[in-house]
């Protein structure tokens, strides 16, 4: 006596299809949120270099030594403002309050050793830590939240 087993491989995806799509979606969810993270870091590198380019010109000429500018934590603000303004839709906050929120460290005096993070800097340095709300995508919210928090480190010394 033969079995008629036409039909179970239907079943089978019906039953599998669900959690195969949550599959699907957990990897393009986590490789949305990876991508936006890697702006954010670029936007806080970006910010970073541009702050420590922003030299003390007397000072230099004077000494023949680099010295960060005074507004060195502006310019690093600014900039990372201005770095994640492309991708302001993609963001929880707006990206003047996410550089507004983040912490914007300047050592001018060296060496120096960075309470958060324990890096230590043999020269002037501009470092930002921030913790930045990134949007999930359309189909993020029931599985992942609204949002999920980016954590950021960059920090820049000139050469």
């Amino acid at each position: 006596m033969t079995r008629d087993e036409r039909g179970s491989a239907a079943i089978l995806v019906v039953v599998l299809l669900p959690l195969l799509l949550t599959i699907l979606t957990s990897v393009v969810q986590l490789g949305a949120v990876r991508v936006i993270a890697g702006r954010v870091a670029s936007a806080a590198d970006l910010a970073t270099l541009a702050a420590t380019d922003d030299q003390d010109d007397v000072a230099l000429v004077e000494s023949g030594r680099l010295l960060l500018a005074a507004d060195a934590e502006a310019v690093a603000r600014r900039f990372f403002a201005l770095n994640l303004a492309p991708i302001a839709d993609q963001l929880g906050v707006a990206p003047d309050v996410a550089a507004a929120e983040a912490d914007v460290a300047v050592f001018g005096l060296v060496p120096a050793v960075d309470p958060i993070t324990g890096w230590r800097y043999d020269r002037p340095t501009v470092r930002i830590a921030a913790r930045v709300p990134v949007r999930n995508p359309a189909f993020g919210p029931p599985l992942f939240g609204a949002t999920t928090m980016v954590n950021v480190r960059a920090a820049s010394a000139p050469r």
